[in-house]
């Protein structure tokens, strides 16, 4: 895909930006989210579903919103069929991931990995095809980093996203994201080449 074409709406994360938006209008979603012990009792679906719901609209449309223009930005690079893969195979990865990585994690709900992982694929791109921005893509880097150790540090800004009292940020998300982002970036930019 040509780094110099216009950005565009990408249909696969507007689709998945609409259904969050109609799983947002339901009363009760805990039957979706990401529960670690319903997951390991055989509740597969949760491992795409938890990231299709939110704990609040304000995360809710932080993170749709969010999604659709970094999906926008790394469709530019990728191509429609890329960004269909990351929204279907990224959640069921990244929730295997959280599985794995965040024993400690017992719920999580909300596209911001998704996002993480869109915006690191972009990045990605970026990085290859137009390296007069990597400094900019370096503290950029370092910004994710800073945040991610701050709120696995306990001093999140949770009234920013939206998440109820109680609820912690789930940094686990965003780092599995960006570096799932930045790989599958990586390895379609070599098979491009």
């Amino acid at each position: 895909m040509s780094s110099g074409a216009r950005l565009s709406i990408s249909w696969p994360a507007t689709a998945l930006a609409l259904v969050c938006l109609a799983l947002g209008a339901l009363a009760d979603v805990s039957a979706l989210a990401y529960d670690r012990q319903a997951i390991l009792a055989g509740e597969v679906w949760r491992l795409w579903t938890g990231h299709w719901v939110h704990f609040s609209n304000q995360q809710l449309y932080l993170d749709v919103s969010s999604m659709v223009l970094a999906a926008a930005v790394a469709q530019r690079e990728f191509g429609a069929l890329f960004i269909t893969r990351v929204l279907v195979l990224g959640p069921p990865a990244m929730s295997l991931g959280l599985l794995l990585v965040a024993p400690d994690l017992a719920y999580y709900r909300g596209a911001s990995g998704l996002v993480m992982m869109l915006a690191f694929a972009a990045g990605a791109a970026f990085w290859t095809r137009k390296p007069g921005l990597r400094a900019i893509l370096v503290m950029l880097g370092l910004v994710m980093a800073v945040k991610a150790i701050l709120d696995a540090a306990g001093f999140a800004m949770s009234g920013l996203s939206g998440l109820p009292t109680g609820v912690q940020v789930a940094w686990q998300a965003h780092v599995l994201g960006a570096g799932m982002g930045w790989a599958s970036a990586r390895l379609k930019l070599k098979n491009l080449q």
